[in-house]
Order: structure tokens, then sequence, then C-alpha cells
């Protein structure tokens, strides 16, 4: 067994590929590698050695080429500089990717793939990228422990905790071109490669160190926090004395690191004055730390991506200050006023909550943090029952989080704002829910009207022949739907009575049976005027309505602002299968009134309406 110990990352590996291979489709256009801010920060390469266009000007082909004709996935990274476009992300990252895109480049060329920077053989190189730099992260953070006196076994544990009981499994498997993994694994190696610098002196030490402080500088600027740590990681004030006289005294290794750093430091300032006629840019427009103004509760505690509630391990770990309150107060006031100053910082940006879909993701760089506090919380349990029973905690709390890792990445947690009746809603799901939640204090006004089927309605109410009385969910009737009559119970009526401002929302709630399968149906929202439809929607049912069992759901779409006074809805079930039925019953619609204001003009989870037809 303690053989095995060594080859923790190579295993942590397997699992990452299984993960991979189970839950990414990089051929599927909405499920692509490079998405998300990876496209601003992947742009670079493309853009230098394919496109040779600085200004961006390929977005918009590959956009239509590579992902979902609704921009659902579009990501925006040009920020306007005068008369000219800078992408507002840092190239640290394209630095890394470089021999990644260039053997993709190669891939796509033997395998007669598009050679644009966007087809599927340079999607999976990036994909590798993380996975590569995940064993990295992996094999320094062991290294690092066992260089702080862990045993192999704990350091193997922890690091298997770090790996696999943090979102650092999503952001490395799911959004892969996002910074984190890259910035994880390379401020754990700065800290390998310090704290030998400081304990066993050599020159190589310094250059490694520099060169990964460049990069973590250059992929994300407020990661040079990090240097806060170089003190504990030296220990004591003697031996950081000590190694920055051996530094200085070090010519060699002084010209070699500072030469490396120059070289890449001119590469954004080459950047942005080929982008702009500037060599130096603020690209991140409007997007701004505000630091008279942090969000430390919220970062840490919201039910809206809060660390500590998504990353339970992160929050047990803050025991190991104990012990090294205990030990050694020189590096106890130096690693805790790191994470004061790293999380005041981060909590000060002007969107807080990272616009992350799984847990905090901005944490994610720091996590050799954590786990240096596991190590100390270990320290502090001096009996083997107690390092067992935090033992089997910490297995529970993986397994948590590979369970929301599930939830997550199959959209049961959803991917907007999470608020606590979210949260209570997601957390014991294992399936995706189709739920609706809106706030009541944006709310002007409500009409309902509701269908419970056990009687015909009369006038407003379509369809009334598909009652039928062999399946219901409450009462004794309704509404049956298959080929032959593939339109449900529904209401047809005129919109305007209905709402007191102009910002308006229809809310379609129901409870639905597929005694098999739904993969064909739909609700539907049609917005017509004169008998033509202006505006067709439609609700796909086939992932959120198991077989063969009664399931509640919620939909909401706004009105169309250009709808016509007369306009009328028609909401209703759609069957076409030839095979399948559908039952539908308790059809409530109610008709919301919202406040003419900006934070109510485009609520998560209520869907926008399709274009108004000419």
């Amino acid at each position: 067994m303690k053989y095995l110990y060594k080859f923790t990352p190579g295993i942590i590996l397997v699992v990452y590929v299984l993960i991979f291979l189970g839950f990414k489709s990089p051929e599927r256009n909405w499920d692509r590698v490079i998405n998300s801010d990876g496209k601003g920060y992947y742009a670079y390469l493309p853009a230098i050695f394919i496109y040779h266009d600085l200004q961006f000007n390929f977005v918009e082909q590959y956009e239509a080429q590579y992902y979902p004709a609704n921009r659902s996935v579009f990501k925006e990274f040009r920020n306007d500089a005068g008369t000219r476009k800078v992408n507002k992300y840092f190239p640290g990252l394209a630095i890394v990717w470089l021999p990644f895109f260039l053997f993709g480049h190669l891939m796509a060329w033997l395998e007669m793939f598009p050679m644009d920077g966007y087809s599927l053989p340079y999607q999976y190189s990036i994909a590798c990228s993380a996975l590569l730099f995940l064993w990295l992260g992996a094999r320094w953070l062991q290294k690092l422990l066992q260089k702080m006196g862990s045993t192999d076994r704990t350091a193997s544990f922890i690091t298997l905790a770090i790996t696999l009981g943090t979102n650092l499994v999503f952001f490395t498997v799911v959004e892969p071109s996002m910074t984190h993994v890259y910035s994880f694994a390379l401020i754990t190696g700065f800290a390998l490669t310090t704290y030998r610098l400081f304990h066993e002196y050599k020159s190589k030490w310094f250059v490694k160190s520099l060169l990964l402080l460049t990069l973590i500088f250059l992929i994300r600027p407020t990661n040079m926090l990090i240097i806060l740590l170089v003190p504990f990681l030296a220990g004591n004030r003697e031996t950081l004395a000590g190694g920055f006289r051996q530094i200085l005294g070090d010519r060699k290794a002084l010209i070699r690191g500072l030469i490396q750093a120059t070289l890449l430091l001119a590469v954004p300032i080459t950047l942005w004055y080929l982008q702009t006629g500037k060599p130096l840019v603020y690209t991140y427009g409007d997007e701004k730390l505000s630091l008279l103004h942090p969000h430390i509760l919220n970062i840490l505690f919201s039910f809206n991506r809060g660390w500590f509630i998504y990353t339970p391990i992160a929050l047990i770990s803050l025991f190991g200050f104990a012990w090294l309150y205990r030990n050694d107060r020189f590096r106890f006031y130096w690693l805790s006023g790191f994470l004061l100053a790293f999380i005041y910082l981060v909590s000060c940006w002007w969107v807080w909550y990272y616009a992350s879909k799984c847990g905090q993701r901005v944490f994610i760089d720091i996590y050799v943090v954590v786990a240096m506090l596991l190590l100390f919380v270990f320290n502090y349990l001096h009996t083997r029952f107690r390092k067992r029973l935090f033992s089997a905690l910490l297995v529970m709390l993986i397994s948590l989080n590979l369970l929301q890792f599930y939830q997550h990445a199959t959209w049961i947690f959803p991917p907007y704002t999470i608020t606590a009746a979210v949260y209570r809603g997601s957390f014991f799901s294992l399936s995706q829910k189709a739920r609706v939640y809106i706030s009541e204090e944006g709310i002007s006004a409500r009409k309902s009207m509701t269908n419970d089927m056990e009687t015909d309605q009369g006038p407003g109410w379509m369809n009334a022949a598909t009652r039928n009385d062999t399946i219901f969910h409450q009462g004794k009737w309704s509404s049956k739907i298959d080929r032959k009559a593939p339109y449900s119970i529904g209401l047809e009526d005129t919109l305007s009575k209905h709402f007191t401002t102009g910002n308006r929302v229809v809310f379609v709630k129901a409870w639905v049976l597929a005694p098999k399968e739904t993969t064909e149906a739909t609700l539907v929202i049609d917005y017509q005027a004169n008998g033509k439809s202006l505006s067709y929607n439609q609700f796909i049912l086939d992932k959120y309505v198991p077989a063969d069992k009664w399931t509640y759901l919620e939909t909401a779409f706004y009105v169309p602002s250009e709808l016509p006074a007369d306009g009328v809805a028609k909401i209703y079930f759609f069957n076409p299968s030839a095979l399948y039925k559908l039952y539908i019953d308790d059809l409530a619609i109610d008709f919301i009134s919202l406040k003419d204001e900006p934070d109510y003009r485009k609520i998560e989870g209520v869907m926008m309406p399709e274009k108004v037809l000419d």
C-alpha cells in the first residue's frame, strides 16, 4: 500500500479522465471545451497564428460555425479602446496553451479537420491541457505536503481530498478553459519551489519560482497576493532573511530569472500596443474592484456560490489555524494575513459571485492553502481515533462534493442566481427540475387562472375533448394527448386585461405524467394577433419529466413588448408522438406584472420570447 502512495496523482488523473468521458461532450455545440471566459483567453492564439487579426473580427465566424445559433453561450470579450478593440483578458493562459494549440493544429491537419482554431482537435487539446495541469498540481501538492513533514499516507489522502472534494473537479472537467485549474497548479508549484528555495537553496528554485510567479500574474493579476505566502513558506525571520541574502548573492540566477520574467511581461505590453497603439491599457472596461464595498459574508456564506456552503472542506480546514497558532505564531500571522487579504480583495470585485456555476470558483486558485491547513488539522489531532474520525468526515465531504458536481454538471442546480429556496429544491434531487423563482419584491400584480380538468370550464379553455377519466393526478379527470389529439386543454385569452405594467410574464404550472417517454412533447406559449402567430415559444419536457411518474413543473416566458394591445396568448401542451401518450392535470397560469425596473427585465430562469415576426 505504501508503494502506491507515490502514484496518487496518476490515480487522480485516471479518475478525472473517466469523469470527463462521462460528463463532457465537446462535439456538441453547447458543450465545447473552449467556452465562456476561455474564449477570450484562447482567442490570442488563433488571432496570431491563423487569422492574423488582433481585432478579433473572426469571432462571429466561429460562433456561427461551432456554437449554438441562439447565442446562449456567446461570450463578448472585445472591449472598446478608443476606435479599436482590445481583448479584456490577460494573455497568460494563451502562453500556457501555446504548445497544446500547436498540437491541436497539427492534429487538425493530420485528421483533415478545419484548421481554424476551433474544430474538435483544438477543443480536445485544451481539455488535455487542463487534465495535465490537474496532474501537475496534484503532484506538486503531494510533494509540498511531504516537504512540510506530512507522512506519505496523509499527503496522499489530503491530495485526494483537494482534487475530489472541491469544485476543482467541475472547473477541470466541465469548464476546462477557465483559468482555475491552471492557477491552482501554478500557485501550488510556486509554493513548492519557494519552500525549497528557502530550505534547500539551489539557483534553479529561484528561477522556477520567478517563472511561475510571472505566469500566475499574467493569468490572473490579483493572484499576485501569493507573495504574502513567502514568509510563511520560509518559516521564520532568520530563514527568510538568509534566503534573500543567498538570492541577492547569486547573480547568475538573478539575471536568468529577471530576463525570463521581462520577456514574459513584454507579451501583454506588446499585444496591447498592437491592439490599441498604447503599451498600457486597462482592458476590463467598466468591470472593476470596489475596495470600499467588500462582500465578505456573501462570498463565504451565500447560497449563491458561497465558498463555505459549496466547499465545506475549506471551512473545516480553518481548524488548522488552531495548531498553527499554538506552535508557530510567525507562520500563523502570515498565513492568516494572506487568507484574509485574499478574501477581502476577491470579495470587492463588481460581481462578487463571479458568475460561477459550481460553488465559488475564485478560491480554487489557492487550494494549496486549504491543503496545508488540513495538514495542520491532522497535526492537531494527536490520537489515531481522532485522525480516523476526521478522515471519515473528509470522505463524507468528498462524497457530498461528487454528488454536487453531478448536480451542477447535469443542471440540477441551475446556472442562475441560487437562493435558499433554489438550494433546498435542488440539494436532494438527482434529476433536473423545471422550476422558476421570481422574487415577490419584483411583482406589482398577479392574476391567476386554473383548470383542474374536473369540468369543462367553457370559453377561453381549448380542447375540452381531451378530458379523460382513466388516469389523473387529483380528482377524477385529466387531459390526455397523443397523436390523434396532440393539443391539451389550454387557455386562449387576450393578454392586456391581465397586466398592469409593461414588464409582463406568463408563468405556467402543471402536473404531467408520461407513461413512457416525452422526447417530442413541449409546452407551448404562442403569442398571436389577428389570428397570426407572432412569437412561438416552446419549453421541451424531455429532461424534466421522468417516465411513469406524475411530475410537477413550472416554466415562464416574458411577453414580447412588441405585442399589440389586442394580442392573445395560446398556452397548451403539444405531444406529436405516434407512440406515447401524455397526461396533464391541475394546470395553473399566472399573469405576472413585474416592476418596470432593470433588475426585473431579465430575470434568470424566465425565458425571453422568440423574436416577434414581422
